[in-house]
């Protein structure tokens, strides 16, 4: 049962750590030459996720980039308003899932533990 509450644990931290990134992104969205950052969730061979946070790449030189921008919903420091909402809801429901399985492997702990006392 303890690689369950592991993974699951493991599972509600990263998510933690991915609404708290893109929390910062968020907050610094009108910061001028703030570089969002993402938190990449990675598998474990062991099972279970670690976390990584990297700093958004620069992007290529484009010359229709101010004109794209003008339509998109970037902030000053290139924080994708649209995709740290998508980012949000996916970390929530992770998180939630997560959550749900922590709660059932508690409740098979407890039925393993009536059945043998």
């Amino acid at each position: 049962m303890s690689d369950t509450f592991g993974i699951a644990r493991s599972g509600v931290t990263a998510a933690g750590i991915d609404l708290a990134v893109s929390a910062n992104n968020v907050a610094n969205a009108q910061t001028d030459g703030f570089v969002p950052s993402r938190a990449e969730m990675v598998e474990q061979p062991e099972g279970g996720v670690s976390v990584q946070v990297q700093k958004e790449p620069e992007p290529p030189k484009d010359p229709l980039a101010e004109v794209r921008a003008d339509r998109a919903l970037l902030a000053p420091s290139r924080t994708d308003l649209v995709q740290e909402m998508v980012s949000q809801s996916r970390a929530a429901a992770v998180y939630r899932a997560n959550l749900a399985s922590l709660r059932t492997a508690e409740e098979l702990e407890l039925e393993v533990t009536k059945l043998k006392g």
